[in-house]
Formats: C-alpha cells, sequence, structure tokens
C-alpha cells in the first residue's frame, strides 16, 4: 500500500480491512453473473426463474441497508460490522453447500442481510479512520476498492465457475471472511461508541418487503402457464395492500420512518434518488443478461463472458472519477442528465445485436453504457446527501444504495418476465434490454424536468 503522510500503521491496518471488506461484499455480487446459466443447470430450473440467486440477495440489501447505519449508530459500528461479516460468512457457506433451490435463496437473501449490515457499519467507520480533513482520500479509497471489486467479480466468477464449480464463489467468502475479522479484532483502531436512542421501523421493512416480493413472485408466475390466473391477481393485489400500508406506516413514524418525511419533501434528494431507482435496471440488466447471451446463446464460457462485461465495468469506474472532478464546474443536472442519456442509448444499440456473433459489435453499447452509469452515479450520490443537512449524510447515502438495489430488484423481476414469454433467449434478450432502455429513459426525463440545481449555481 502507498504510504500517505500523516497516517499510522494502524490507520493503514484499518484501510486494508475496509478495502478487504468492500471487495468481500461487492465482488461477491458481480461474480454470480456468469454463474447463473451453471445455477440454473445444476437445480434443472428455467434460466428466467435463475434470477431470483441475484433478487434474493438485492432485496434483503436494499431493505436492510438504511436499518443497518441505525443498528450501527445504537449498538456501535464496530459490533454491527462483525455481525454483519459473520452472517455473511456462515450464510456463504450454507449456499455453498446447497442441494435444493429453495436453501440457496434462503442463504442469497440471509447474506444480502449481513453485506447490508456490514456496508452500512464500514461507511461510517471509514469516515472516522482518518482525521476529517483526510476524508477526500477515504472517499476515494472506497470508491477505488469498490470500482476494482465490481470489475474483478465477474471475472473472478467465471474462472472459478469454469475451472472449479460455482460453489465456490461461496465457498471462497469463507476464508477472507475470516481474515477481515481476525484483523479487526487484532488490528483495528479502537472506536469509542456512544449509544443513542433511536427507533427502527421494522413494520416499514416488513410492508415494503412483502410488497416487492409478491409483486416479483407475480411476475414469474404470470408467464407460467400451470399456475392459476386467479393467484397471480391475488398475489397483484395483496402486493398493492402492502404497499400502501407501507405509506401509511411510514406517515405515522415521520422522522423515525424508512425514508424520513424531512427527506421525502426534498425535491432535490427525492428526483436523485427515483432517477438513480430507474437507472439501476440498466446495471442490474447488463450484470445478468449479457452473460446469459454469451454463455446460453453463443457458447463463451463462463470466464468468457465474465471477461466480455469488462468494458462496461471499467469505463464506469473511469468515468466514475471524472465525474467526481467536474461535478462542482458542470453541477449535477447535466451529468445526471447525460448520464442516464448515455446508458439508455448504449442499452438501445445492446438489443439489436443479440443474434451476432461477433463480440465487437458489443462492445459501443457496453462502453457507452459504462460511461453513462460512470458519470451519473456518483452526480446522484453527491446531489442527495448534499441536499441534506450534515447530520443525515449518513442516512441519505443509505437511502440512496436502498433506491438502487430496490430499483434492480424490480427491473430482474420484469426483464425475467419478458424473458420467459419470448421464443427463444436471444429475442427475450433483445426485448428486455429494449424495454430497460425506455425505462431508463423515465430516469433522464426525471432528472430533465424535475431536478433543481441550487440558487447561484
Amino acid at each position: 500500500m502507498v504510504k500517505v503522510s500523516g497516517i499510522s500503521t494502524s490507520q493503514y491496518w484499518g484501510l486494508l480491512i475496509l478495502f478487504l471488506t468492500v471487495f468481500l461484499i461487492a465482488s461477491d455480487f458481480t461474480a454470480f453473473s456468469p454463474a447463473l446459466p451453471a445455477i440454473a443447470k445444476t437445480f434443472s430450473i428455467r434460466l428466467s426463474f435463475v434470477h431470483w440467486v441475484v433478487n434474493a440477495y438485492a432485496l434483503a440489501y436494499g431493505v436492510i441497508i438504511v436499518t443497518g447505519g441505525r443498528l450501527a449508530d445504537i449498538y456501535g459500528r464496530g459490533n454491527t460490522f462483525l455481525i454483519g461479516i459473520v452472517i455473511f460468512c456462515l450464510s456463504s457457506l450454507l449456499g455453498g453447500l446447497s442441494r435444493e433451490i429453495e436453501v440457496l435463496l434462503v442463504a442469497r437473501a440471509l447474506m444480502g442481510l449481513g453485506g447490508a449490515l456490514a456496508w452500512s457499519a464500514l461507511l461510517g467507520m471509514a469516515y472516522t479512520l482518518l482525521p476529517s480533513d483526510r476524508a477526500g482520500f477515504v472517499g476515494g479509497f472506497v470508491l477505488a476498492a469498490l470500482g476494482v471489486a465490481t470489475a474483478c467479480g465477474p471475472v473472478v466468477g467465471g474462472i472459478l465457475s469454469d475451472f472449479f464449480n460455482w460453489r465456490w464463489i461461496l465457498f471462497i467468502n469463507i476464508p477472507i471472511a475470516a481474515l477481515v475479522v481476525s484483523l479487526y479484532v487484532l488490528k483495528y483502531p479502537a472506536e469509542e461508541h456512544k449509544k443513542i436512542e433511536d427507533h427502527i421501523d421494522y413494520l416499514g421493512i416488513l410492508t415494503l418487503s412483502l410488497s416487492l416480493f409478491l409483486f416479483l413472485l407475480a411476475l414469474d408466475f404470470i408467464v407460467e402457464p400451470s399456475v392459476s390466473r386467479f393467484l397471480v391477481f391475488c398475489l397483484l393485489v395483496i402486493s398493492v395492500i402492502a404497499a400502501m400500508s407501507f405509506i401509511l406506516v411510514e406517515k405515522r413514524m415521520a422522522e423515525d420512518a424508512l425514508i424520513p418525511a424531512s427527506l421525502v419533501i426534498n425535491r432535490v434528494f427525492m428526483v436523485s434518488g427515483i432517477s438513480v431507482f430507474f437507472v439501476a435496471i440498466a446495471f442490474f440488466a447488463i450484470l445478468v443478461y449479457i452473460p446469459l447471451l454469451f454463455i446460453s446463446v453463443h457458447h463463451y464460457s463462463a470466464f468468457q463472458a465474465g471477461l466480455a462485461l469488462l468494458p462496461a465495468m471499467v469505463s464506469s469506474g473511469v468515468f466514475a472519477f471524472v465525474s467526481g472532478a467536474i461535478h462542482e464546474r458542470l453541477g449535477p443536472k447535466l451529468l445526471l442528465c447525460s448520464g442516464a442519456l448515455a446508458m439508455s442509448l448504449g442499452l438501445f444499440m445492446l438489443s439489436v445485436h443479440g443474434n451476432h456473433i461477433v463480440y465487437l459489435v458489443f462492445v459501443p453499447g457496453m462502453l457507452l453504457i459504462g460511461i453513462g452509469l460512470g458519470i451519473f452515479s456518483p452526480a446522484a450520490v453527491t446531489a442527495a446527501i448534499t441536499s441534506v443537512e450534515a447530520s443525515k449524510s449518513s442516512l441519505s447515502g443509505a437511502i440512496v444504495y436502498m433506491f438502487r438495489f430496490l430499483g434492480g430488484a424490480v427491473g430482474l423481476g420484469i426483464n425475467s418476465a419478458i424473458l420467459a414469454s419470448a421464443p427463444d433467449i436471444a429475442t427475450g434478450v433483445n426485448r428486455a434490454l429494449l424495454v430497460d432502455g425506455f425505462i431508463v429513459l423515465i430516469g433522464f426525463l426525471i432528472s430533465l424536468l424535475f431536478f433543481q440545481e441550487k440558487k447561484g449555481r
């Protein structure tokens, strides 16, 4: 690790632990993308259903991420961090040993829970590890670790799936998690914790989770001829009732709600969050359906499919730093709009290439999506966080992550329904990417029409 003046040895150990944790959580999520066809084959399930391996994680992560931050404030970041890593480790073992798809899905949901707890605590730990004048360095360090992990995940997942078994994507988490826990206990600088009084919106978590789960389940069942239309209708009705209950619960909880009332009426924050919700659909779609297309239609290996994602992953990381550097000069609205528009155009380009065998025809579209995502994401997060008072910055950041994961989960549900109703995989992926392009275009229009720059810009 490069020496930086003014940082002690114990703080270097802290940075190493943070890096390993970011890599553990972020790479695991993206590593499954090239392994999904192999998982479908192992459990003899249809390809349009295997998205639940990703969605189980995303749903649990999305609804717990905000609560995780509050739990860290109440019980201490260190305790929450360790509990999250242990849950992540044990559920990885459970998933790796699973012989039924239901067990794997439960394990993935538990991994989402553990990952959300660890990540919520990690964000607070990162910014208290060094003095406040080093906040920029820490932020860049975490973003760099996240970019490296996200880009490496599909390649590592492809290698493990091809040369060993997809289960090793889970098994490899165990020694890394054990190393993180050991280093934390032995080397992480001691933190003082002052317990605060806070209220957890458990009813909000329950109603939101139930609404989204039943909606996604209905999308899966709607394309199954053996499933009663009446059952699908009932699932959708209960999902709507749960969603309405969530809104009522949020109003009653006010500032203790999953999304506090003061943030709901904050226009900049809500426009940023809703835009993230729509744009996240593109990232999840690329992550799952491009490898599926390469493996199932063009007969790539899992490793080759993981490598095929690199243009989008690497360009996203590079342009995230570019976006951060020009944010103050150009303002968030221009970055939000140009990023979302670029992603939408990239998706439209990919939607007409499904039957092509030559890989190079996919590269421009994936580069455009990666560039757009890199420009959009930091601008959206920065706009959301800087629109609220400093005391709520961590909470607002966690809620933006919630929007991202829940948007991706809903997007995968929609895409799986499109794929299941198509005559073949290539046509299904093309249609899904086309629909995703229009959905991301909604994110562009929301940013264009409703985002307001600060006065004086």
